[in-house]
Parts: C-alpha cells; structure tokens; sequence
C-alpha cells in the first residue's frame, strides 16, 4: 500500500468516516468463520487509500474453499455496509470501490472458474474463445449478484449485532490510529489500552 502519508489532512469528518469503514472490516473479519486473521487496522493513509485493515493468511493458501471465500466477500462488504448504518445511505462515499471491485473478482470467479453455485453449476465459464449464450451471461450475471446480495445482508446482520464493538474500535482508531490484532481484541472487550498517545 506504500508508505503512511503523514503529512496527509484528512477533515475529521472523513476520519470518522474511515475510522467506522475500516472498523467495518474488521469487526467483520473478526467474528466471521473462515476469514482471514487480522494484523492490523489503520486509519493512517497509505497510497491512495484512507485507511486499511492488513489480514494475514497463518500459511500458504494454496486453495480457497467455498467457506473462506465467501468470509472474504463479507469482509469486503463490511466497511461499505458500516458506512450506511452509521452515516445513512445517503451518506456512503466511493471509498468502498476497491472493496466491490474485490468482492465481484471473487463472487465472479466462484460462479465461472470454480464451480460454486447450483444455478450455474460445475462448470467453467469465461475463457476467451468461449461463446456464452445470452441465457447462460444472465444466469452466470444473477448468481453474482445473488452472492454479493448475501455477503451484504450477513456483513449487516454481524455489525448490528456487533454494533457497541464496532463503535468502540472505530473510537479507538480515531484515537490511536493504528491498532494491532491484539489491541483490536482488547478494545472491542470493553477493556481500556494500555498505550499512551
């Protein structure tokens, strides 16, 4: 993501904004079975990006099964969502749009490439020679869509039911503006850290 841009400033609006977008992510990683451990969560920009949450794979991922991709959909879709429930619909900024960008890569390539939903079924779509009727392009269209719907509804259904948690590490990061896991941990607990400013 290259380095922080320190000298960056970012209206405290926007802050608050991001704190709760990539509190999103997070608490989303978090609790989701099958995702990927976090490393860490920032507010501090890097690059183009306001913010970021680093999740870390233990070992090699060699594979994806069905369970971790789908977690990692619902990660995407956490800080997008987090942004709607927290600042209204009408509120939702561009930030999200490397998130969706994500989020449709990987919902597109579990309909086409691995074979991953009934509808469509085990079967590889989208090689460059491929013909794909106009019926099969609607069908593989759906099942993506249908699959990102779904992400979405369960990165809302966790952030409400994690919505003090959520609240309590966004303040944190607007605080501290970068937490480890171990610090994320201790936060969303309730427990106060043991770090000075």
């Amino acid at each position: 993501m290259g380095p922080e841009r320190k000298s960056a400033v970012i209206e405290e609006k926007n802050r608050r904004l991001v704190a709760y977008h990539e509190g999103g992510h997070a608490i989303v990683a978090l609790y989701t079975p099958g995702a990927l451990p976090i490393h860490k969560a920032t507010i501090m920009p890097r690059g183009s990006a306001l913010g970021m949450v680093s999740m870390l794979s233990e070992k090699d991922e060699l594979s994806w099964s069905r369970k971790q991709l789908m977690a990692r959909l619902d990660v995407a879709m956490g800080g997008r969502v987090a942004e709607e429930i927290v600042f209204g619909h009408e509120n939702v900024t561009s930030g999200a749009a490397s998130d969706l960008e994500n989020a449709t890569r990987i919902a597109r390539s579990m309909v086409t490439r691995f074979g991953m939903t009934d509808k469509v079924g085990p079967v590889a779509h989208g090689d460059k020679n491929e013909q794909v009727s106009p019926a099969t392009q609607a069908l593989i269209d759906e099942e993506i869509k249908r699959l990102l719907q779904e992400s979405r509804e369960r990165a809302v259904n966790m952030l409400k039911q994690y919505s003090v948690e959520h609240r309590r590490l966004a303040e944190a990061l607007l605080k501290y503006e970068t937490l480890s896991v171990d610090e994320i941990k201790v936060v969303v607990s309730g427990k106060p850290l043991d770090r000075k400013i």
